[in-house]
């Protein structure tokens, strides 16, 4: 999802005149605004919003969205402009204005309990009340309501207004999660939490300093950021400061400070899928055993204990989070594998730091790959809306994503990461390749094989016993079956 920073730089001064020309209609008929009337009409840099002309005065577009700690939905609904501490919901409330002004149409939400979501969308697809049209929750939930029938095509002919070849939507995802050209959950612009979830590296500048590692930006620039270079760098950090034979996450230096999802991250980095598409867009199971074995040794090599602290085992009944603060924000590890929403969990530390993709397994790569968490919020229509309902309902969040990437996007991507968080100009340009590389696994999202790519990112530990050819073994059948089974459901679900 490549995000445009020349298009939020005009929004300012756009926003003014658009706005302006936005008539105020009461009939839902009133042609006098709609796909013309954007902020950045006069910016020819960026491509249109091909909506209908039409206003919905009166109505409302209410989200079903995710109560859920630190992984809440913050991007759909705001009461009204009281600045936060990262302007988020001031974004949120600019762009949900826009579509009021411009549309006529109130944005709302039902805020629910993740764990309440499915028994909420069973009942509203059975006996549809109108409480919700649309829905963002996390991608584990999106894939089970896919399955279930729960949910729109977005490829369908009736979704007309959804296009995610548009720069505001992740288009590699959309790609990467359609099954036989369709679609049923989407990221983009929309939405922060698929940033948030997507893993990055990040490096503590003070010990790339200390051990005279190269300029790391300048090896991913020239696409050597491999993962024998990342090998090589954490064996020259390493510490043991108080002589105790092993590493602690707050009392040594250790190479790398990772949680449990690092080892899947270092397979999508390497260019590793379990399932691949054939020409029709229907899925295969096509596993490249070599190449998933060859970033398995590797693994072994970065993962040991000797380099590296377990967050999620940190020895003495921490919690992942606390640990890895702790880790990192106190200088205590080379680099940290975690997830983009932890570059805010280091404000009020004084560590100095930058952020790097996942190295390729060798150069003849060509390409830095990145994994997006399952507890990434997704947005999907239910298939209790219908008729005219559902041509605002699309319309409206095609315009919402539109909207997002100079008001959202502008207060999250460019302000909060690059300039507070990331404190540092080439972190950008990693971000960027970061957010517009996400690798995607339908048997990672849909958890197919009881979760058999966890299985797989097993093999890199040196605590795994098992190699890539028997996991192969073990899971081939079973994913090909559930694969079967999905096209089954989903071409009757059509019918």
């Amino acid at each position: 999802m490549l995000k445009k920073l020349l298009c939020v730089l005009m929004a300012a001064l756009l926003l003014v005149g658009s706005l302006a020309s936005c008539a105020t209609g009461d009939t839902t008929t009133d042609t006098t605004a709609g796909s013309n009337v954007t902020t950045n009409a006069e910016d020819e840099t960026r491509e249109p919003l091909e909506i209908p002309d039409t206003r919905y005065d009166g109505m409302e577009l209410c989200f079903l969205t995710r109560d859920e700690g630190e992984w809440s939905t913050v991007e759909i609904f705001a009461e009204d402009q009281t600045t936060d501490s990262d302007n988020i919901s001031t974004a949120v409330f600019e762009r949900n204005d826009r579509i009021l002004q411009a549309y006529g149409v109130t944005i709302t939400e039902l805020f629910k309990p993740t764990g309440e979501h499915h028994t909420a969308l069973t009942n509203e697809v059975a006996a549809p009340t109108g409480d919700f049209q649309a829905v963002v929750t996390n991608t584990v939930n999106s894939a089970s309501f896919a399955t279930n029938g729960f949910l729109w095509n977005l490829n369908d002919d009736e979704i007309e207004y959804m296009d995610f070849e548009k720069p505001w939507w992740d288009n590699n995802m959309a790609q990467g999660m359609s099954i036989d050209e369709r679609l049923y959950f989407a990221t983009g612009d929309l939405l922060t939490s698929d940033n948030d979830a997507t893993f990055i590296i990040m490096f503590n500048k003070q010990i790339v300093k200390d051990c005279n590692i190269p300029d790391l930006y300048a090896l991913v620039e020239n696409n050597e950021w491999t993962m024998e270079k990342f090998y090589e760098y954490e064996q020259l950090a390493v510490q043991d400061k108080n002589g105790d034979g092993k590493l602690s996450y707050d009392s040594d230096i250790a190479g790398l400070a990772y949680t449990g999802d690092v080892p899947y991250c270092l397979l999508f980095g390497g260019g590793v899928t379990m399932c691949t598409k054939d020409e029709i867009d229907a899925p295969i199971y096509e596993l490249d055993v070599e190449l998933a074995q060859n970033i398995a040794d590797m693994g072994k090599l970065i993962f040991a204990k000797d380099l590296t602290v377990d967050l999620n085992n940190p020895g003495d009944g921490s919690n992942v989070v606390d640990a890895g603060k702790k880790a990192f924000g106190e200088n205590h590890a080379l680099f940290m594998g975690e997830v983009m929403q932890c570059v805010t969990r280091m404000r009020g530390y004084d560590v100095d730091f930058g952020i790097l993709p996942y190295p390729m397994y060798n150069t003849q790569q060509g390409s830095y790959y990145s994994m997006m968490h399952l507890t990434a919020s997704s947005v999907s229509i239910p298939k209790s809306v219908s008729g005219e309902n559902l041509v605002m309902v699309n319309s409206m969040i095609e315009a919402m994503a539109y909207h997002s990437m100079d008001t959202l996007t502008e207060q999250y991507y460019e302000i909060n990461l690059k300039t507070k968080g990331a404190k540092d100009e080439q972190s950008g340009p990693m971000i960027d390749k970061i957010l517009s590389n996400r690798a995607c696994d339908l048997s990672y999202y849909y958890q197919w094989g009881s979760n058999a790519f966890g299985s797989l990112a097993s093999c890199l530990l040196p605590s795994g016993s098992k190699g890539v050819a028997s996991q192969n073994k073990r899971f081939k059948t079973s994913i090909e079956r559930s694969i079967a089974q999905l096209q089954k459901a989903m071409e009757k679900f059509d019918q």
